[in-house]
This record gives C-alpha cells, sequence and structure tokens, in this order.
C-alpha cells in the first residue's frame, strides 16, 4: 500500500509563503545544503526543553524555581549564537525567563486555591499533563493524512477534564486571541485532538515566554470543519502539483529565507540567458 501524502502546520506555512521554497524543501530536499543553524531556534529550543522536563516532572508542585533553573545548563543548545557574548547574553534571558515562568505559575495555582476558599469549596485540582511533545496525526482522505507535534497539552479536572493546548513562542512580548485563531499550528492541533476525543472541550494557548502573556481561543465547530476542508483541499494540490515549472520568484519572504544565494544564482542565470 503506498505511504499517505502527509501534510503539516510547517508544510503549510511554507506553502502559503512560497511555492518554490516548498519545491526546495520538500521535493528536491536540498536543504541541508542551506539551512544554518540560527541563535533564536537554539534559543527557543533549549527554553522547550526545560519546560517539557519540568511539567512532566509535575511542575510547581514538585519542582521549585532553582531547580527549574539549574536545568537549563542540561538543556541548554549551543548552536547559531555569533559568539560568546551573545550566547551568554540569550542564556541569561532564558534563565530570566524560566524564573519568571515558574513564579507565574505559583501565583496561578495559589490564586484557585484562594478562590476556593472564597467560594467555601474544595481545593481544585491543578491540570495534569496529557501530552508533551507528542506528535499528533489523522486521516483527512484516503490519500493524505494531517499531523502536527504539539508542545504541552493539559487536561483540566476543574473543567470537566477539558484539554487545553499550550504552545509556548519564545521570541514573542504580546500575543492576542486573534494570533491563536489565526495560527495554523494552533489550528491543526486543535481539530485532531477534538476528533480523537469528541465529548471533550479542546482549547489552545499561546504563551509568549518574554512577556508571560498569553492567549486562548477555542475553535467552534463550523471553523474545525472549514480549516479541514481548507487544508484537505490544500493538501491534494500539494499532492497533485507538476512541480516542474515552479520556480523561484521574489517575494517579500526572500530576505529572510536560507535559499535566497540558491535563488539568486538561479535569477543571475536567467538573466545571462537572456541577454
Amino acid at each position: 500500500m503506498p505511504r499517505k501524502f502527509v501534510i503539516s502546520p510547517t508544510k503549510l506555512r511554507i506553502w502559503n509563503r512560497c511555492h518554490a521554497e516548498y519545491r526546495l524543501e520538500y521535493i528536491d530536499k536540498i536543504g541541508k545544503f542551506y539551512h544554518r543553524a540560527r541563535a533564536g531556534f537554539a534559543f527557543g529550543h533549549s527554553l522547550h526543553r526545560v519546560l517539557e522536563t519540568f511539567h512532566a516532572a509535575g511542575g510547581v508542585e514538585t519542582v521549585n524555581a532553582e531547580t527549574l533553573s539549574a536545568s537549563l545548563d542540561a538543556a541548554w543548545v549551543a548552536k547559531g549564537y555569533a559568539g560568546e557574548a551573545q550566547e551568554t547574553e540569550f542564556k541569561q534571558e532564558a534563565a530570566r525567563i524560566l524564573t519568571d515562568y515558574h513564579a507565574a505559575q505559583v501565583v496561578q495555582a495559589e490564586t484557585a486555591k484562594a478562590e476556593a476558599v472564597r467560594k467555601g469549596e474544595p481545593a481544585p485540582e491543578p491540570p495534569r499533563l496529557f501530552l508533551a511533545e507528542k506528535a499528533l496525526r489523522m486521516d483527512l482522505t484516503p490519500d493524505i493524512a494531517l499531523t502536527g507535534r504539539v508542545d504541552r497539552v493539559d487536561e483540566h479536572p476543574a473543567l470537566d477534564n477539558a484539554l487545553e493546548i499550550v504552545d509556548y513562542k519564545s521570541g514573542r512580548t504580546e500575543v492576542t486571541p486573534e494570533d491563536v485563531s489565526g495560527a495554523v499550528a494552533m489550528n491543526t492541533y486543535q481539530a485532531i485532538l477534538k476528533v480523537k476525543n469528541p465529548d471533550r472541550r479542546v482549547f489552545a494557548t499561546i504563551v509568549a515566554l518574554r512577556s508571560g502573556a498569553s492567549a486562548s481561543h477555542e475553535m467552534s465547530n463550523d471553523e474545525r470543519e472549514a480549516f479541514l476542508a481548507d487544508t484537505t483541499e490544500t493538501g491534494e494540490t500539494i499532492r497533485t502539483k507538476d512541480w516542474e515549472n515552479v520556480l523561484p520568484v521574489v517575494n517579500a519572504h526572500c530576505p529572510y529565507c536560507d535559499f535566497l544565494p540558491h535563488c539568486e544564482k538561479f535569477w543571475a542565470r536567467e538573466k545571462r540567458r537572456q541577454h
């Protein structure tokens, strides 16, 4: 049986911004010659690793702030930095983020307990880690599957075991509900989890780690169906695409693209050919 064509948030994001980039990445598969380590990616990956371990160990109920900060050394990814000074600056910022993150988690837990006392109710059971750094997948058609890797999913006993998708953004200081509702990755995770857990609420939260700001959104049934329909249509378009004539064109993303040197060589050859 032939393997299904797999579509993911990353593939959708690249497809939407540049068909030529998609070809170079997934059809020609020459990314290994052009991709380079970046400080922002290493920084974010380090924080993701620390927070995954933190929540898997029980969060603030079992891990104090000092232990959380100390775990940064073992998880640190020392790639992509311009030099020791830049790496030190990023590492100090990571330590600050983790200290603030732990403090915010403590405040959140204490506030929930205080609210229960005020109402004369038992202390609420804290959220439980349901999934961490987990690949999710569902079939869209006999030929196409949708997949994505989620940072964290919490189960909320106080909300009838609702599932909250939590996504960390290490480079952001602000986030709005519109950012969450418009994020392909968050819609992917919500859609897959809801299909697999139809009797539970499923909602998504983005946390801007640099400031601690967060925002949430819960897809309606109509939103989810529209997203899955659009994704299925896009997946079929990509799966059946004639890639031979998909050539580099200039767009707003070019200055930030690892493949720019490849495209510049192509444009130079085309210019010489025309003259």
